[in-house]
């Protein structure tokens, strides 16, 4: 029965089931669900943006992909503070690499050279240095990342930068390998052997990295390329849990762990990977 039936004649409709009770939440409800539903999936590219630069060693002008930071939201790092962020590796965007001469440098360090040095890279990079067509592509693949990142190693040393930078460019090399090595399905044997592969850079990068930072500590004061004394400590510390240097990482904990300038979460942490020793010496032992 329709109980607005009547309700016609001024106009308004009075057909349909009558429910008081229905505030039209209901509906509301499965228009936000289809509205949700409809949301176009975010993907690396949309947190990426083309910078121009101009290289300092030729001049010319060329484009690089970027990140927006301001909209990429951080996730929790890996244990020896490797950077992770929602959609986006920002590590493979960290480095300029110029293709018409070969000179490449980390972000931060692209425009700061000193007239020797321009030299030096001009004499042994960009005098040997073959261009070759880039890629057109949406996002840089790992392997391109490893790329440029390993030209601005070459360029690094080139132009004898400090041992930090040197370093940290190993670093990041390990990194990108490692997080690319979660990516790869070992489901074929082609695919078997790039993990071998990327697993082999993957442990020279991070062993150079090591020993090159172990060194730094002893040689430069901080900040080293960018990064504070305590964060490269925690850095070594894990680096040194990884190559079973229990020694090493013992007392880059307690140094840390006794600090003053050591805030409460790295503490934490230096406790956490302190309990880890711990378990593996026993293990070890056992």
């Amino acid at each position: 029965m329709n109980l607005l039936s009547g309700l016609e004649k001024f106009g308004l409709k009075g057909d349909g089931e009558l429910d008081i009770l229905n505030d039209g939440s209901e509906a509301k409800k499965k228009q936000t669900e289809k509205a949700k539903a409809e949301v176009v999936e975010l993907t690396e590219k949309d947190f990426l943006l083309d910078h121009k630069m101009k290289c300092p060693i030729c001049d010319k002008e060329f484009v690089v992909k970027g990140v927006k930071s301001s909209k990429v939201k951080r996730k929790e790092p890996d244990a020896d503070l490797r950077p992770n962020h929602e959609y986006v590796d920002t590590l493979k965007y960290g480095v300029c690499a110029c293709p018409s001469c070969g000179y490449a440098a980390l972000r931060r360090n692209f425009e700061h050279l000193s007239p020797t040095q321009r030299k030096w890279i001009r004499e042994q990079i960009s005098a040997n240095f073959k261009p070759v067509e880039e890629p057109k592509m949406e996002v840089y693949t790992y392997d391109y990342a490893v790329e440029k990142y390993k030209l601005a190693l070459v360029s690094a040393m080139a132009k004898k930068a400090k041992l930090s930078e040197k370093a940290y460019i190993c670093l990041n090399i390990a990194w990108l390998r490692r997080a690319e090595i979660k990516t790869i399905p070992d489901d074929t044997p082609m695919n078997k052997k790039r993990i071998e592969n990327c697993q082999k850079e993957y442990e020279g990068f991070y062993r150079q990295a090591y020993d090159g930072f172990m060194k730094v500590t002893s040689t430069e004061m901080p900040p080293y390329n960018g990064m504070d004394a305590n964060t490269v400590d925690y850095i070594l510390a894990n680096m040194a849990v990884h190559y079973k240097d229990y020694d090493i990482a013992s007392k880059l904990i307690s140094r840390l762990i006794t600090s003053s300038g050591t805030s409460k979460r790295m503490k934490d942490k230096c406790l956490e990977l302190k309990e880890q020793i711990v378990a593996d010496l026993k293990a070890k032992a056992n």
